[in-house]
Parts: C-alpha cells; sequence; structure tokens
C-alpha cells in the first residue's frame, strides 16, 4: 500500500506532482543518478529533524545511514536507477539523534525518452508500530517465560506432597513422623493456593474486578499483621528484622487484607532476596497527611537497568537458572496495582546487584 502511493508523488509524463510533494509528511527526497540529494521536501525536513534542507542537499543519500542499514539504502537506490522499485525498512536516527524506523520505497523517474533519469526516494516513519511490535514481541516472551515459572512454581510442591501422600500409604511411621508429612503436604498445598491467589488477583485487578472494603484503620495494626505471618521465614533464615513505628496513629481509608498482602509481598522479597544472617529493617511513619511505608535490606540489591520494570506483570528482579525462589514476577505488580487502588504510590532504590535495596509504600492519611 505504501508503494503505491509513493507513485501518486510523480504524474504518468515522470513529473513531480508538486502539491503532494509540498503537503506530504513523509519524507520525499529527490536523487540524480549519482545518489547525490536535491530536492527534500518539507514534510522531510520536518521527520529529518533539520533546521533546514540545505543540511544535506548535495550530499550522497546513503552516507546518512548507519552502517548495518548502509548496503541497504544503496542497493535500494541502484534498482531504482536500473528502473525497478525497491523496497526495505531500517532504523536511521534523526539529524538530532532521534531514533527512526523507516519504511523506504525507491522509484525510478522515467524521463520522456523512457530512460531513468532520477530517483524518487519516499521514506515514512514506523517508530510507533515498530516500538508496538517490539512491546508485543516482548510480552509474549514474558507470557512463555512466565507460563514456565508457573508450571514450575506448581511442579515442585505437587512433587513434595506427592512423594509424602506416597510415604503415608506405607503406613510405616510412628506418629510423629507422620504428622511432619502431613505438615509437609500441608505446606506445600499452602504454597500451591498463594500461587493461584497471585494469577487470580493479577486476573481481577486488570478487569478492575477488585472491590476494597475501605475502613478506617491504623497502619501500625497492617504492619503488624504482616511480620507476625512472615516471622518464621525470618526466623528460618536467621534475619534480624527491626520494626520501627511510628508512636502516633498512622490512620489511613484502607482494605486491611489488601494492605496486608501489599506491605506482606515487599517484606517477602525482603526475607526471600536477603541472604542468611541478613538485615531488614521496616519503618512506619506519619508525615502530615502522608503514610509512609520504607523496607530496606542489605540483599541482592537491584540492577539499575530492572528498576524502571521492576513493577511490571510477570517481571523477576533475579533470574535464577535453578528459580529456586524467583517466583512468578507478580508480586511487585500486585503491590503498585493495590496501592493505587488506595491512591497511593510505591517507589524502589537500590545502588545496585549486591548493595540491598529500599521499597516505600506512601498512602494519604484518613482525614482527621
Amino acid at each position: 500500500m505504501f508503494d503505491s502511493i509513493c507513485a501518486t508523488y510523480t504524474g504518468s509524463d515522470g513529473e513531480l506532482n508538486r502539491d503532494l510533494f509540498s503537503s506530504s509528511v513523509d519524507c520525499i527526497k529527490i536523487l540524480d543518478l549519482q545518489g547525490r540529494l536535491g530536492q527534500l521536501n518539507p514534510g522531510g525536513v520536518v521527520a529529518l529533524e533539520l533546521s533546514a534542507p540545505e543540511q544535506i542537499l548535495g550530499k550522497t543519500w546513503w552516507e546518512f545511514w548507519p552502517e548495518d542499514a548502509r548496503m541497504l539504502a544503496q542497493n535500494a537506490f541502484e534498482s531504482a536507477k536500473n528502473g525497478k522499485v525497491s523496497k526495505f525498512n531500517a532504523f536511521c536516527p534523526t539529524a538530532q539523534g532521534t531514533p527512526r524506523w523507516w519504511d523506504v520505497v525507491a522509484n525510478p523517474v522515467f524521463g520522456a525518452d523512457g530512460q531513468v533519469r532520477e530517483v524518487m526516494v519516499v521514506s515514512r516513519d514506523m517508530t510507533e508500530l515498530f516500538m508496538a511490535r517490539q512491546a508485543l514481541h516482548d510480552a509474549d516472551l514474558r507470557k512463555d517465560a512466565f507460563l514456565a515459572t508457573v508450571a514450575h512454581e506448581l511442579r515442585n510442591p505437587i512433587s513434595a506432597a506427592h512423594n509424602a501422600t506416597e510415604l503415608l500409604k506405607l503406613k510405616a511411621f510412628d506418629h510423629v513422623r507422620t504428622a511432619e508429612l502431613a505438615q509437609m503436604v500441608q505446606r506445600q498445598l499452602g504454597h500451591m493456593s498463594r500461587v493461584a491467589e497471585d494469577l487470580l488477583d493479577t486476573t481481577r485487578i486488570r478487569r478492575g474486578e477488585i472491590r476494597l472494603t475501605l475502613v478506617r484503620l491504623d497502619m501500625r495494626t497492617v504492619v503488624a499483621d504482616t511480620v507476625e505471618q512472615l516471622q518464621s521465614a525470618v526466623q528460618a533464615k536467621q534475619h534480624r528484622l527491626t520494626v520501627d513505628i511510628d508512636a502516633a496513629a498512622c490512620l489511613v481509608m484502607g482494605d486491611h487484607m489488601r494492605l496486608v498482602q501489599a506491605v506482606g509481598n515487599v517484606l517477602g522479597n525482603a526475607v526471600r532476596y536477603t541472604p542468611e544472617g541478613g538485615v531488614i529493617a521496616l519503618a512506619l511513619r506519619r508525615a502530615g497527611d502522608i503514610i509512609t511505608v520504607r523496607i530496606t535490606d542489605n540483599g541482592m540489591g537491584i540492577p539499575a537497568e530492572r528498576l524502571g520494570t521492576i513493577f511490571d506483570i510477570y517481571s523477576q528482579v533475579h533470574k535464577s537458572t535453578e528459580r529456586k525462589s524467583d517466583g512468578l514476577g507478580l508480586g511487585l505488580s500486585l503491590v503498585r496495582a493495590l496501592v493505587d487502588l488506595h491512591g497511593g504510590t510505591v517507589a524502589a532504590a537500590s545502588a545496585g546487584v549486591a548493595s540491598g535495596s529500599c521499597f516505600t509504600i506512601t498512602l494519604p492519611a484518613a482525614p482527621r
């Protein structure tokens, strides 16, 4: 379709349609048979972010392309010079260095004698479409990785529970060992239940189906309940957890269960990604009309390139090949969504790998 549009820029007599040339937002260049630029339309000046067409007139067209695309441009010109329409798409930044992806059509322009007298090159900025396609491709890759992670997260507890039940069927153990095996099954079922709940919550949030039960509550109880839930995990890894809670009431309008879930996901990550014997600090403060929950640790830290996507769905900060504790990559996206529903914000900071991390949740205080 694009090449058929390009054909309208010249008439049957080979003459340039000046009205279309001047009004088109496409970048239209007229080259002589040596590939030098002789004309550039106003739309091209804008598209290439030039101050004036004279910046490039008289210069060889393909020399403006990056090295990996230069041969494509030169071959397209040669084909058009020999009377054939040629097309390609490639990356080339503007004069200001702005990244751009282009669809390019090189058309021969014939003279009255039927010979090619010049070449018209039409370039259309396809950056938005390229980025959209790239985003879809990346999302597809994340989806595949996510499905593999789900399978792993479910396979391990299923296998452990299956083995325990097989042992129980032998009826060869005393009451103590039987109770231990039963507890193992219970733990694995609990893990699978949490995986299922995270998946369901993610779906509910994306569909706008999460409904909060907002009441006037004190974040001090939310923090206390969160710490109680994770105390056994903290003790198992021998972490030193300090909890610093504001003496004054930290009242918010919130859903207690969902706030415990949000704070718990952040604290749970601190426990998971801090090596044994590490230090984790949780602080709750009120400053004016803002309630702040800050969780810091001296754990694995966050690579600088991951800070911008850490709250995206399916994002995993630490991608272990063994996947022993990576999780589904849903926890922090759920945190952001739940905090957003409460009118708050969540932010992450880290000096880099092995430098620990700090997560800050801010919520509006309830009206006095």
